[in-house]
């Protein structure tokens, strides 16, 4: 019942805001209605979550359509790993494009996945476990039951800068799978897509610490 009153008092807010026809200014958004609307954690279903919407859900001609997102990864630990990866949207629940260039990786497969916080000061040990949304188990991007955060591995080869070009379909960067404000990490090691039995393989993959990390944000 008190989950129900939460939905609709936020309800309740958009609704004015849209009467109101007013936006937020200096956040991202291109002029339309930002709202951010917190959820409380249910058990074996969801963990505290933000979600992000924009109303309406129309996107605004610009030189590049739809919503975009970036991300600057830190190295964590001295791991030398750095980049830049650019997130884009062209319509509302469709496929994200992930592209951007990975530098200072080991050879072989890494783990990429998007953390649930994106609480990051010099380390990447505080962005909590993998972004869930809906309950499940961990999985490979094109798995039907997986985490909205795993996005799969990636492939560094020795001595190259690792040119990055991932479309997945679950994440999204508005709404209730929305991965703005929260964390993208690459792991030390290659994620198993949970099929080895381990609980450690069910929860990450196995994949090991990451070795960089950044926040997700509005590119606008």
């Amino acid at each position: 019942m008190n989950l129900r009153l939460h939905v609709f008092f936020c309800q309740f807010i958009w609704l004015i805001a849209v009467l109101n026809g007013k936006s937020f200014q200096g956040v991202p958004g291109y002029g339309r209605n930002l709202i951010i609307k917190a959820l409380p954690a249910i058990e074996d279903y969801q963990s505290n979550v933000y979600e992000v919407f924009m109303e309406p859900y129309l996107y605004a001609p610009r030189s590049v359509p739809g919503l975009q997102a970036t991300v600057n990864l830190i190295a964590d630990d001295g791991s030398g790993v750095g980049g830049e990866l650019v997130f884009t949207q062209i319509v509302p629940n469709g496929p994200v494009t992930i592209e951007g260039n990975i530098t200072g990786l080991t050879p072989g497969l890494h783990g990429l996945h998007v953390h649930q916080t994106g609480a990051i000061k010099d380390t990447c040990k505080d962005i909590g476990p993998h972004f869930i949304a809906y309950y499940g188990r961990h999985g490979g991007p094109r798995d039907h039951i997986r985490h909205v955060g795993d996005l799969g591995n990636i492939k560094a080869e020795e001595g190259a800068t690792l040119n990055v070009k991932i479309v997945d379909h679950l994440i999204s960067l508005a709404g209730p799978r929305s991965i703005v404000g929260r964390s993208l990490a690459i792991s030390q090691g290659e994620d198993d897509y949970g099929r080895s039995s381990t609980e450690d393989s069910a929860l990450t993959g196995t994949s090991g610490p990451a070795v960089a990390c950044g926040i997700i944000g509005y590119l606008n």
